[in-house]
């Protein structure tokens, strides 16, 4: 056997801790009694939930430059939830002489009040669909899966899988094919190409391509799985007053006063915070609280999931003003709808982690009361 099942890595007997590895013994017990072979790591992902080692980025990102141009058929799977941090337009540009199929992953993490047509309206805005389809998708509740799978029965040769870390390659393969592979929501589960078959179309999943430009990314394996969403997202109104900051996590402060005609009045902004069920929103203008909220990591403020040295952080302050029918986008953590603005925010956040303002996904239900002072 020359390799794992689970994550396409070269099984080896000298290397404890790397992809692959196995100890002998383990393997010659399991081959001589028919059972199924993991290299360790997958063993103890699979079994007991427990990651030891982890993928080489560089090494990730060579393996798929150079296999990518390899392949006719390229299926490019992203997190609704997480557009911004995972749909990436400089790998989508590698993919111009390909027929792309694009699948939008993690429905059911949105609003029930989205609907499926209103997301493909808003990501056809967003997405080149030339020569290839969008499909939305849940591996939880099985949406799209059927059409999906039927969509990619029609086509012959070889398909290869693409996607950020963490947006369900591995889930959706297993939902289309039966696979027998490693799912997991620890990034960099996949080390090397699996193959799958369905009907006359081979199809080959690739690593999670490593970004380091969400939040998310900021945090080890345990703590991305913690706060990953995995079902509908929470959502919180904020009416906030100047002087009140907003805790999204314990990374990412915002401060949000009126923008033009209406910064000097008395009318405060209205907007909804979207973000995973568990990370936390807390807002204060304690200063106490404000000098010291690193105290309140993995408690109050989550994530991180628990101690982390703010020292060691490089932050960045912007300015973005977000209108009503717009939307503020952090990657790899929330996002704001506006009710009432336009909005001017002040965001408080890792340098590293970006930011977008876009077309509101979540269209207003209700006109708020531009006159109202409350």
């Amino acid at each position: 056997m020359a390799k794992c099942p689970g994550c396409g890595a070269e099984i080896q007997f000298d290397h404890p801790g790397k992809p692959g590895f196995i100890p002998y013994e383990v393997y010659t017990k399991r081959y001589e009694e028919g059972k199924e072979i993991l290299c360790q790591r997958c063993f103890k992902l699979k079994h007991y939930g427990m990651l030891i080692s982890e993928a080489d980025e560089e090494e990730i990102m060579e393996f798929i430059m150079k296999v990518i141009k390899k392949f006719k058929y390229i299926i490019y799977i992203f997190d609704v939830f997480d557009f911004e941090g995972t749909y990436r337009p400089e790998i989508v540009e590698l993919l111009s002489d390909a027929n792309v199929v694009y699948v939008a992953n993690k429905f059911d993490t949105l609003p029930k009040t989205v609907s499926g047509s209103q997301l493909k309206e808003w990501l056809k805005k967003r997405i080149p669909a030339k020569n290839s389809e969008i499909f939305i998708t849940s591996t939880k509740n099985g949406f799209g899966i059927s059409k999906l799978r039927k969509e990619l029965e029609t086509l012959k040769g070889s398909a290869l899988v693409l996607g950020v870390t963490n947006v369900g390659k591995s889930s959706i393969l297993k939902a289309i094919t039966d696979s027998t592979a490693t799912v997991s929501p620890y990034p960099g589960t996949t080390i090397g190409l699996i193959e799958h078959k369905l009907g006359g179309l081979k199809l080959f999943d690739s690593p999670g391509i490593v970004v380091n430009d969400r939040m998310i990314d900021l945090f080890d394996p345990e703590c991305q799985s913690r706060i990953l969403a995995k079902g509908e997202v929470t959502r919180k109104t904020f009416k906030p007053f100047p002087e009140e900051t907003i805790f999204v996590g314990g990374l990412c402060q915002l401060k949000a006063v009126m923008s033009g005609n209406q910064q000097e009045t008395k009318l405060r902004p209205i907007f909804q915070i979207f973000a995973p069920e568990n990370v936390t929103f807390h807002k204060t203008k304690n200063q106490n609280f404000l000098s010291n909220y690193s105290k309140h990591f993995g408690k109050l403020l989550l994530p991180p999931c628990g101690e982390m040295d703010v020292e060691e952080i490089t932050f960045k302050e912007e300015k973005l003003v977000v209108d009503v029918n717009q939307e503020l986008s952090i990657s790899g953590l929330c996002w704001i709808n506006v009710k009432r603005g336009p909005v001017e925010f002040t965001v408080r956040l890792p340098e590293s982690v970006r930011i977008y303002v876009r077309e509101a996904l979540m269209k207003p239900q209700r006109k708020f009361n531009q006159n109202s002072q409350n």
